[in-house]
């Protein structure tokens, strides 16, 4: 969404809300259910939003400030519960892991149901941007939750964890693999099976035997120490997707005086792409971290095999558009638009999701 946009929204909260309090600081409580050290769009939360909403405040001579309660890695809310904990006011700003809602937040699952397209991680965020630009549905997704979108941030190229080598399609027969929401449909037509997970659970359930394998980004392996029970990595490329977003309570931002809506809003945008830089080199430095451990091994996934399980699938993202379509939502036009988005960046999939 355009910032003179959000810009707009916030005025017009600020119409319908009550008046801004008269005291010069603010408290404001920002949650998140993961830990930073995992995830770089969140760690760009902690280091770049907070401090720098700060920053701006002094320097633009506000005589207001604003004082951030940080409760990162469920501490105050869990990750599947940031929407609705933000929502009910339990906290102002929330990182929300779109992912998680494929049911609440519908139209942000387009890249999950389009997955082997790129693993760039600024045409993934572009081609959303562009949605934002023209989908007034996409923005409307966050009114049934009382919230505004402040950015929305993609990962790093998907890649598949295991305990055992995985070196070829073949290989993939009869094995349990843990994923989050919406990726767990890419083993639609293939012949594993898929268990529900979340990244909190990949290390002990993989340990435990609950699974074989699960699928994640190797920007998370440094900090979750995955490689000590799934020291195989397999480079299927699902691609890089769009996964998160930051929020904030309309209340909240309306209890604001107008140049802090206006500075939170213009760091929201900022944050944004603070965070997707941030992913164009997490997956490689962990990596080189990976390599330097004993026992692990970096998999290069056969094209054939990758090109295979691509076509195996079924087609989710017509599913998709189609039930979006039923459900009275733009998905043919959100999945169209984000398709011609990626092309228009030079972006080829393995499959051409809408024409198919």
């Amino acid at each position: 969404m355009r910032i003179s946009k959000i810009l707009l929204a916030s005025a017009l909260l600020a119409g319908v809300g009550a008046n801004p309090a008269v005291a010069d600081t603010f408290r404001l409580t920002v949650a998140a259910g993961q830990t930073p050290q995992a995830l770089p769009s969140l760690a760009a939360v902690q280091d770049f939003f907070v401090p720098e909403v700060k920053r701006r405040l002094e320097e633009s001579g506000s005589e207001h400030k604003v004082v951030f309660q940080e409760a990162y890695a469920g501490s105050l809310l869990k990750a599947g519960t940031v929407l609705q904990g933000v929502a009910d006011g339990i906290a102002d700003i929330g990182y929300v892991p779109s992912i998680f809602h494929p049911d609440k937040l519908p139209l942000e699952q387009v890249s999950f149901v389009t997955p082997f397209c790129t693993t760039d991680v600024a045409a993934v965020t572009g081609a959303m941007g562009k949605l934002y630009e023209d989908i007034p549905a996409m923005a409307g997704q966050y009114d049934k939750f009382n919230q505004i979108r402040l950015a929305g941030t993609g990962v790093d190229s998907y890649e598949l964890l295991s305990s055992e080598p995985i070196r070829s399609f073949e290989d993939l027969r009869g094995t349990k693999i843990g994923t989050a929401g919406a990726a767990t449909a890419w083993m639609k037509g293939i012949d594993v099976v898929p268990v529900q997970s979340n990244m909190m659970e990949y290390y002990n359930s993989t340990q435990s035997g609950v699974y074989d394998a699960f699928i994640i980004m190797p920007s998370t392996m440094p900090g979750m120490r995955y490689a000590e029970v799934a020291p195989y990595v397999t480079e299927v490329k699902f691609g890089a997707m769009y996964a998160a977003v930051l929020t904030i309570n309309k209340n909240a931002l309306a209890r604001l005086p107008e140049e802090v809506q206006k500075i939170i809003l213009e760091v929201g945008q900022d944050y944004g792409k603070v965070a997707d830089k941030a992913y164009e080199t997490a997956g490689e430095k962990a990596f080189d971290v990976l390599a330097k451990m004993d026992g692990t091994e970096r998999i290069a996934y056969p094209d054939e095999d990758r090109r295979q399980w691509a076509q195996d699938m079924d087609n989710l993202a017509k599913e998709w558009a189609a039930a979006q379509d039923k459900a009275g939502l733009p998905g043919t036009e959100v999945l169209n638009g984000y398709m011609d988005a990626l092309r228009a960046a030079g972006v080829t999939c393995e499959r051409a999701w809408d024409k198919e």
